[in-house]
């Protein structure tokens, strides 16, 4: 579960409101090539990220969320945020951030925010390493189903599997289909709307 109150309680510290942007719809917010490392606050809607040399789908996040509080290293490096709505968003040195936090005593709220993030990623590389193909589209049918509603009502299945896999669209269509057919899923106009039981091995 995300720590919202903790993720809350950070961006009531930081916040700036004539830092605050506005996106629409599929518009990019890049965040590479700054002159110092950012953090990013997402304050409404949703956004995905993706990596830029391939322009693989990594994850969608929902607000409130914040990316890039991490001195070490540049999380934003090779990636690219494209707004899924209209979203608002702010953009912060990730120095001024941490300074914040450290002056105001806002460590167990940012641990919190820590821990989060180390568990999505755990998720995401158990989700996409040494897997078969029917184990990696497996995966991302319950992914996508325990999505916000307001996502997961409004993405097509296929195009969410294959952002997020690379896997040929031939085969992606083929399985589903089958899946579909065995009562396994349901789909509609390509959204997906409801899992009734996936079977292990296809």
């Amino acid at each position: 579960m995300k720590p919202e109150t903790h993720y809350n309680a950070l961006i009531k510290a930081v916040s700036d409101s004539k830092r605050i942007q506005s996106a629409k719809p599929r518009q990019l917010i890049t965040l590479e090539k700054q002159a110092e490392p950012v953090t990013f606050i997402l304050h409404e809607g949703v956004v995905a990220i993706y990596r830029s040399s391939d322009r693989l789908l990594i994850k969608y996040i929902r607000a409130p969320i914040i990316t890039g509080m991490n001195e070490l290293i540049d999380i934003h490096d090779g990636m690219f945020i494209k707004a899924y709505k209209s979203v608002s968003y702010e953009i912060l040195p990730t120095k001024e951030m941490l300074d914040i936090i450290s002056t105001q005593g806002l460590w167990k709220d940012a641990s919190y925010c820590y821990m989060y993030a180390v568990r999505q990623l755990l998720l995401a590389h158990n989700s996409s390493v040494g897997l078969s193909t029917y184990e990696l589209i497996r995966l991302n049918l319950i992914s996508l189903m325990n999505e916000d509603e307001a996502l997961s009502d409004h993405v097509n299945v296929s195009d969410y599997i294959l952002e997020k896999t690379r896997l040929s669209r031939s085969r992606v269509m083929k399985i589903l289909g089958d899946l579909r057919i065995g009562g396994y899923i349901e789909i509609n106009r390509g959204i997906l709307k409801k899992i009734n039981k996936l079977p292990e091995k296809y």
